[in-house]
C-alpha cells in the first residue's frame, strides 16, 4: 500500500515518462474518422460498451443495450496512432489502449488520453502489447508473455515478471495460430447465413475467414472478432451470433454521394479496391469489392452519383453502374476517343448523362445508350474538367481553361461576363482562368479558383467576390462546402473555414485528416473524404 507522499512522487516521476495528447481544442466527437477496421485485435466490456479494438480503424465502440455501433475512438480523438493491439476497460472505470508505439489511458473512455511510450514501460523495440487486464487495483500488461504491473492511476510500472500467481481480469487479445475455440463454438448458432467450421467462421459467399479473438462478460454474453472486421454478438443463453461490420472497403476516399446515405469509392488499389454504402445515422455498412464482384475490372475511383433507382461511379476510362433494387452491377466504357481519361463528376439531367473527364465534356442517353456530342462538347474537347453544377436549367461548368455557363433550355452558351446583370463593383479578373470546384446554398452558386471564390446570386442576377485568396494563400481548392455564412474549402494545407459575415478564419490541418478530397454538408454536420477515411466535423 502506497502513502500519499509516495503516490506525489510516482506522480511527479510519471510527468517526466509519459506525455499528454497535445491539447485538441474541439470536443473529443467532434471529429470523427471512420476507417477501414482490419481486423480485430482485442475485445473488452465496459459498463455501456463493447470496446473493440482494430488493425486500422481504432476502437470501435458498440452499444451493448441498443446493440449499434457508436462513434469509433481514433486519432480525432487523440489516440496516437489507428493500429490498436490491446484494449482493457478496467474495474476503476478508466479505457486503456496500446498501439504500436504506447500505452495509452482516459478517465473519460472518450477523449483527454495520457500516453505512455512503450519503451518508457521497458518494452523492447518492434514488440507490442498482447492484452491488458487489472486485478481491481492495477494495471497488467502482457507483452511476448512478460508481464508488467503498473499502478492503476498513474501508469507507472511497478514490477516486471515472468509469472504470476494473482487474480487478475484479462481482456481479450489477438489469438495464435494454435487457438481453439471449437469446443466453445459448438453449440452456437450462427445467423445471417454465417457457419462455424471449428476455428474458422464460413462467410455466406463460401470464404473461410479466420477467429482473431473472443470475449465474454459476466451477463453471458459473448462476441468474437475475425481477421476481415466481422464481428460476432450473442449470449449464452439463446445461443446465436449475429454478424456485424463497421467501417470502410478502403481507407481511401476520394468521392462519395448520398442524401441520407453514402455510397463511397477511392482510388485504392486492386487488392484494396470496392465500393461502400454507409448509412451515417444507424452506423449500418455494407462493403461491395472488386475481387467479389464477377463481373467488373478493377478501378480508381473519382467521381460518385446517387440516383433513385442506381448509383454511377466514375472511374479510369468507364463508369460503373449499381442497381438498387436488383443489385446487380455493370459498366461501360466511354468512347475510345477519350480512352486515357477519368470521370471526374457527373451530373443527370433528364434522360441525359453528362460526364466530366480529364478531356473534356461528355454526353450520353441514357434511353439509347449512345453518346452525343453538341456544341459545348466540342467547344471543350481536350480541355480538363473539373466540377460540374446544374440548377435551373443551367449547366455551370468549371474548366481548366475558366468558367463555362450552357442553358440547356435555350441551347445557348454564356461567357461569365454575359450571364446576369452588370455589376459596376465587380469584374472577372483575367488570371481567373482555372475554376476547380462549384458549390451552392440555396439560390447562390459559387466557383472557386486560385484567384478567389466568387459568387453568382440567382434572385438579384450578379456576381460578387465571396472570398479573397488571401484567406486560404491562393492555394489550389480541390473542393467547397457553404451554409449560411460559412464557407469551407479543401486545400493541400488542410480544410479552411471562413465565416463570411464575421470575417473569422479557422484553418484545420491536424495530421488525422490526412488529404482532403471531397466535402458533402449534411445539416449541421461536414463531413470530408479523405485519404484517412471518411471524417465528419460537427461544427456548430
Amino acid at each position: 500500500m502506497f502513502s500519499a507522499t509516495v503516490k506525489s512522487l510516482l506522480l511527479l516521476l510519471f510527468i517526466d515518462i509519459a506525455s499528454s495528447q497535445p491539447t485538441l481544442q474541439f470536443n473529443p466527437f467532434d471529429w470523427v474518422s471512420y476507417r477501414k477496421t482490419g481486423a480485430i485485435n482485442s475485445i473488452t466490456f465496459g459498463d455501456r460498451y463493447a470496446y473493440i479494438g482494430t488493425q486500422t480503424g481504432g476502437v470501435l465502440r458498440f452499444n451493448i443495450n441498443s446493440q449499434r455501433f457508436e462513434a469509433p475512438i481514433t486519432r480525432s480523438q487523440g489516440l496516437d496512432g489507428n493500429t490498436v493491439t490491446a484494449v482493457h476497460y478496467s474495474s476503476s472505470g478508466m479505457l486503456w489502449v496500446s498501439t504500436l508505439e504506447s500505452l495509452q489511458y482516459s478517465l473519460t473512455a472518450e477523449g483527454d488520453w495520457r500516453i505512455i511510450n512503450l519503451t518508457s514501460i521497458g518494452i523492447p523495440n518492434r514488440a507490442y502489447i498482447n492484452r491488458i487486464g487489472d486485478d481491481g487495483k492495477d494495471i497488467w500488461i502482457d507483452s511476448s508473455g512478460i508481464l508488467y504491473r503498473l499502478d492503476g492511476m498513474t501508469g507507472i510500472v511497478l514490477e516486471t515478471i515472468v509469472r504470476q500467481d494473482r487474480n487478475i481480469a484479462w481482456s481479450s487479445g489477438l489469438s495464435g495460430p494454435i487457438y481453439d475455440y471449437s469446443d466453445l463454438l459448438f453449440n452456437y448458432t450462427f445467423l445471417d447465413g454465417w457457419m462455424n467450421s471449428l476455428n474458422t467462421v464460413l462467410s455466406p459467399d463460401g470464404e473461410n475467414i479466420r477467429i482473431t479473438t473472443l470475449a465474454e462478460n459476466n451477463f453471458g454474453q459473448i462476441m468474437i472478432g475475425c481477421e476481415d472486421g466481422t464481428f460476432f454478438f450473442g449470449n449464452k443463453n439463446m445461443r446465436m451470433l449475429e454478424p456485424y461490420r463497421f467501417g470502410l472497403a478502403s481507407n481511401d476516399v476520394y468521392t462519395f454521394d448520398g442524401r441520407y446515405s453514402f455510397w463511397i469509392g477511392g482510388r485504392s488499389s486492386a487488392l484494396d479496391g470496392g465500393f461502400t454504402y454507409f448509412d451515417s445515422d444507424r452506423n449500418i455498412y455494407d462493403h461491395y469489392y472488386f475481387d467479389k464482384i464477377i463481373n467488373l475490372n478493377s478501378t480508381p475511383i473519382f467521381s460518385s452519383l446517387d440516383l433513385k433507382k442506381e448509383v454511377l461511379f466514375g472511374g479510369n476510362e468507364k463508369i460503373i453502374m449499381f442497381d438498387k433494387k436488383d443489385e446487380i452491377w455493370d459498366e461501360f466504357y466511354i468512347p475510345s476517343a477519350s480512352r486515357r481519361s477519368i470521370v471526374v463528376d457527373m451530373v443527370n439531367i433528364d434522360d441525359d448523362l453528362w460526364i466530366a473527364t480529364a478531356n473534356g465534356l461528355m454526353i450520353i442517353n441514357r434511353v439509347s445508350n449512345k453518346f452525343f456530342e453538341n456544341d459545348v462538347t466540342d467547344l471543350l474537347k481536350n480541355i480538363p474538367v473539373y466540377d460540374l453544377l446544374y440548377h435551373k436549367n443551367i449547366l455551370f461548368i468549371a474548366t481548366n481553361s475558366g468558367l463555362f455557363i450552357y442553358d440547356i433550355k435555350n441551347d445557348t452558351y454564356y461567357e461569365p461576363e454575359t450571364f446576369g446583370y452588370r455589376n459596376k463593383a465587380f469584374s472577372l479578373s483575367s488570371n481567373q482562368l482555372r475554376f476547380t470546384s462549384i458549390a451552392k446554398y440555396r439560390n447562390e452558386i459559387y466557383f472557386a479558383s486560385q484567384e478567389s471564390i466568387i459568387k453568382f446570386n440567382f434572385s438579384n442576377r450578379t456576381w460578387s467576390k465571396a472570398v479573397s485568396a488571401d484567406i486560404y494563400g491562393g492555394m489550389e481548392i480541390k473542393d467547397i462546402g457553404v451554409h449560411k455564412n460559412i464557407i469551407f474549402a479543401a486545400t493541400v494545407n488542410g480544410l479552411i473555414q471562413y465565416d463570411i459575415k464575421d470575417k473569422i478564419v479557422q484553418v484545420f490541418n491536424y495530421k488525422f485528416l490526412g488529404e482532403i478530397n471531397t466535402m458533402n454538408l449534411k445539416a449541421a454536420t461536414l463531413w470530408l473524404g479523405t485519404s484517412e477515411g471518411m471524417i465528419s466535423y460537427r461544427y456548430k
